[in-house]
């Protein structure tokens, strides 16, 4: 029941910030989207294919760093009803509430991070597998249906065809109109014929293979990890691992047919394997297969972001994976020499991590107080105007939230990396600030006993600021202000891929 709590309060969060793009983008959807929809765009659209835990995050986060592509990132996709303004809204409110590293084996997340298109498709329009996945694990079976577009009725294709070609759409507006569309979903690795119908045939494809018992051991390991999301009893470990089993078989023999069926030129297959052994080598052998242009600036830029990781462990700690069944060795046997995982791997030529210069820790904490007291000095101006022109009174206390996140922000860029004590310096700022600042609030307000004396003004004043920190409202966004002054004065792993 919390869960469900905490999750209503985030769809409604959701809705209000995205319901008037929803609306008008309505009319958009009925006229361009409504009956035969299509992604038509010129420069392109790359979709990576791969089964979920195959490395397909490693591959999109590698080919995000083109900026030749846009791609959609996590803020998009977690209100993908949005646009412009509600995405923009969306991706300073999630900071307070996502972590930098994903809990099923910490790489890279936030806001900014690239992301699955399906989600934007399960949060806008219930056209997704992940609801059985992540959710409503006993509804599996049906929720499964969108996960290879297969018994659809044709209303429901419909409304997966036009989302998934009108946030094409939305991506790629404005000064993304002559930028490549990369997409990663593992789900589009069972629907690459419905993809390249939606596209017109202008569409490239990468599969992304990884040796198949390493892919269903990791399946299980990542289920466990994001049992916490799940709204009812997760299904016992065996259940859950035969069920990743025939879904993992269905999806790669359907993408083999399908892949089949496409002009080669436009095909390219590479194993999980090479991409680790060799990650810019095998990234220029996919440009080249595709005709993508490898230049240097994206060679240097994929570098930078894989010099920037430092190192990765794959080892996890021992846990119940299930029993290996007769179906489940053939299969592996069969896919491990269908797709050659068990040739040499490339020669490996590793890109070693950077030379990280040391925080400027006094750099960043005088820019922060700086900052502090210049976000202090527009807090009373903005009170002041508001009641000049309004004729109203506002302690504007959800001004701390967004001065917090300004005050962490700087504080970093000044200092060149994050750092924990950085983080906590701003986050004592942020709340410095929000109680400091409500006296003068108060006078610009109401000014109280003002004919009373020093004595008597004083202490009506600060009694009125008290007053104002005591509101539930305002400690609700005295945290969040401070959290979120934290999280980006701390952030000290890699920045985002491509930004």
């Amino acid at each position: 029941w919390p869960r469900m709590v905490f999750v209503l309060f985030t769809c409604f969060v959701g809705t209000v910030c995205t319901v008037l793009e929803r609306v008008l983008l309505w009319f958009v959807r009925m006229r361009r989207f409504r009956h035969d929809p299509r992604i038509e765009h010129e420069p392109g659209v790359v979709v990576i294919l791969g089964y979920y835990r195959s490395g397909t995050t490693h591959l999109h986060n590698l080919m995000a760093c083109d900026p030749r592509f846009v791609t959609p990132r996590w803020h998009q996709c977690l209100a993908g009803q949005g646009f412009w303004i509600g995405w923009s809204v969306v991706r300073f409110l999630l900071v307070p509430f996502l972590g930098s590293t994903r809990p099923q084996d910490g790489v890279g997340f936030g806001p900014d991070w690239p992301a699955e298109d399906d989600f934007a498709l399960a949060t806008w329009g219930l056209c997704s597998p992940i609801p059985g996945r992540l959710v409503f694990p006993s509804g599996w079976e049906d929720w499964q249906r969108w996960h290879d577009l297969e018994n659809l009725t044709d209303k429901e294709k419909l409304r997966w065809r036009s989302l998934t070609a009108m946030l094409v759409w939305k991506l790629t507006r404005g000064r993304n109109r002559h930028r490549r569309v990369l997409l990663k979903t593992p789900s589009h690795t069972s629907r690459v014929a419905e993809i390249e119908r939606l596209c017109r045939g202008n569409v490239r494809f990468v599969h992304l293979v990884r040796p198949p018992r390493a892919v269903i051991d990791s399946n299980v390991r990542m289920h466990e990890a994001l049992s916490s999301h799940l709204l009812e009893d997760a299904p016992d470990v065996q259940t859950l691992r035969d069920r990743i089993v025939e879904e993992y078989a269905a999806t790669e023999d359907k993408c083999t047919r399908e892949l089949e069926a496409i002009e080669q030129s436009r095909v390219t297959r590479i194993r999980y394997q090479d991409l680790r052994a060799d990650g810019p080598g095998t990234l220029e052998t996919v440009y080249t297969r595709l005709g993508l242009g490898w230049d240097e600036r994206t060679n240097t830029e994929v570098r930078d972001y894989l010099s920037s990781l430092g190192a990765y462990s794959s080892d996890r700690e021992p846990m119940d994976l299930g029993e290996v069944t007769d179906h489940e060795r053939e299969l592996c046997q069969e896919m491990t020499l269908r797709y050659g995982l068990d040739e040499p791997t490339v020669e490996a030529r590793p890109v070693e991590p950077a030379e990280r210069e040391p925080a400027k820790v006094r750099r960043g904490a005088m820019v922060a107080v700086a900052t502090m007291a210049a976000c202090w000095g527009l807090w009373l101006l903005f009170v002041w105007v508001y009641k000049s022109m309004i004729t109203n009174n506002t302690r504007a206390v959800p001004l701390v939230w967004v001065f917090g996140a300004a005050i962490g922000l700087c504080a970093r860029w000044a200092s060149g990396r994050g750092t924990r004590g950085l983080g906590i310096l701003c986050a004592a700022l942020t709340v410095f600030m929000v109680v400091t600042v409500l006296f003068p609030v108060s006078v610009i307000n109401w000014n109280w006993a003002a004919e009373h004396g020093t004595r008597a003004w004083l202490y009506h004043n600060w009694k009125n600021a008290y007053y104002g920190l005591q509101g539930s409202s305002s400690i609700v966004m005295i945290v969040l202000g401070s959290i979120t002054a934290y999280k980006h004065a701390s952030a000290d792993g890699p920045r985002p891929p491509g930004m």
